[in-house]
């Protein structure tokens, strides 16, 4: 039986299957672990070339023209937005600048290994449009639109791929990230990273690239204690501190979870706890500030190797400073009898009131509690008060600030919604929690 499809299913089809492949650009929707592969393009002034094998497009030393690129610290062309690489603290640091081809095709090819089997990934990379918002000699502009594909070694199959769809220039610079998420197969331990133009050359169609990544990518796995806080504040009244923590991964990602228990006592440094293995961890009593988190991997192999498991969130105990709250009332005690004589001769008797202070506390947690919202901005160990662009494709500021929801008993404990911006080598992570302040 021959099949045959009008012009309307066609292009049905066309755009069914163009949605499914811009559906698959997104981040990893759990946790990541640390870079096994980055791509910075080093730094230096000058124009330098891409090593061979790496692109299809011609290398010029001077300003790129249509379907050449410089991989340098600036340009030349008189129509694009001057501007400054991606990465962060970077000193004179390099891009890849690409001017498009007049066709659509690859530009950019970098094989990737060190990968473990049956493993989630997240590539991403940053990107930014040259093309200035409105030129004379061009209007708009072409729109870059760019292809993120990830072929098995043997370039013979496709893993996954998606596009940016059509992105102008804009009023201003912008540099956004957008990723990929794939997953190795059995004894499947590399890879190759593809990067394609959609769009056809001319007057537009100009981008740069910087800080390409490759991270692991696994379940949303956040830590809870018996009271499903993810992190506590202690008063120094109740010290030492204990209590037990639990493993709660969302299972996005991974079907079977396997864990290593790490402890550190700046959130930066972390050591395994040595046996700490199971779901659940018994914290030894402590008085001082202390975080805990959990590698995690999809079998107890891929602990053994960083490039395999990804992190939990991590818990907090923090030392309150503030003194237990006592509520004083008056009570009775001694009487002094004082005569005086007054109301026709008669002689009256009064008991003078001597009052003493009696200290009574009270149970805090039946005090109506104050709920908080706080973003925290931070850059290494500094708080940034600036408005800073976070969340890449998505695209938003944020900035440091705290703001009650619901006031309560001045007494009484505070909730803190708080979500932590912290400034990493590509964009910011994210770590939000809920705890109590008692």
């Amino acid at each position: 039986m021959q099949l045959v499809l009008s012009k309307t299913t066609t292009v049905l089809l066309f755009f069914l299957c163009l949605f499914n492949a811009e559906a698959q650009l997104g981040f990893c929707n759990g946790n990541t672990g640390d870079p096994i592969f980055t791509e910075d393009f080093g730094s230096g002034i000058g124009n330098v070339k891409l090593p061979f094998g790496t692109t299809t497009y011609k290398f010029t030393k001077n300003r790129p023209k249509d379907g050449c690129y410089v991989v340098s610290n600036s340009h030349k062309h008189f129509n694009w937005y001057k501007l400054d690489d991606h990465t962060p603290g970077d000193i004179n640091g390099r891009m890849l600048i690409v001017n498009a081809g007049f066709e659509p095709g690859e530009f950019f090819r970098v094989p990737v290994s060190g990968l473990c089997e049956n493993t989630s990934y997240e590539f991403s990379s940053w990107m930014v449009n040259l093309t200035k918002e409105y030129t004379k000699a061009c209007g708009r502009g072409i729109p870059i639109d760019v292809t993120f594909e990830i072929w098995n070694k043997s370039n013979k199959t496709l893993l996954a791929s998606g596009s940016t769809g059509p992105i102008y220039g804009g009023s201003k610079p912008t540099w956004r990230q957008f990723a990929l998420v794939f997953q190795t197969r059995p004894n499947e331990t590399s890879v190759i990273l593809k990067i394609r133009n959609n769009g056809k050359g001319g007057c537009g169609n100009d981008l740069a690239l910087d800080d390409i990544a490759f991270k692991p990518c696994g379940d949303n796995v956040v830590i809870q204690d018996k009271n499903n806080n993810h992190h506590v504040s202690v008063n120094r009244g109740y010290l030492p501190f204990s209590t037990t923590l639990k493993v709660k991964p969302d299972y996005a990602v991974f079907s079977n979870h396997f864990y290593q228990w790490q402890k550190s006592e700046d959130g930066v440094n972390w050591d395994d706890i040595p046996g700490a293995q199971k779901e659940t961890y018994k914290i030894a009593p402590t008085s001082v500030r202390v975080f805990y988190r959990t590698k995690v991997a999809e079998n107890p192999q891929n602990l053994k190797n960083a490039l395999c498991y990804s992190y939990s969130d991590f818990y907090e105990i923090s030392i309150s400073k503030d003194k237990p709250i006592v509520v004083k009332r008056p009570a009775v005690k001694g009487i002094i009898n004082i005569e005086k004589k007054e109301c026709n001769g008669v002689t009256l008797s009064f008991e003078k009131q001597s009052i003493t202070i009696v200290p009574v506390y009270i149970d805090r947690k039946r005090l109506a509690k104050t709920y908080k919202r706080i973003i925290i901005v931070k850059q290494g160990t500094k708080i940034c008060f600036d408005k800073v662009w976070i969340d890449g494709a998505l695209g938003k500021f944020v900035q440091t600030s705290e703001e009650i929801i619901k006031k309560g008993h001045p007494e009484g404990y505070v909730v803190i919604s708080e979500t932590v911006y912290t400034k990493a080598k590509y964009g910011y992570n994210a770590v939000t929690r809920r705890y109590t302040i008692y």
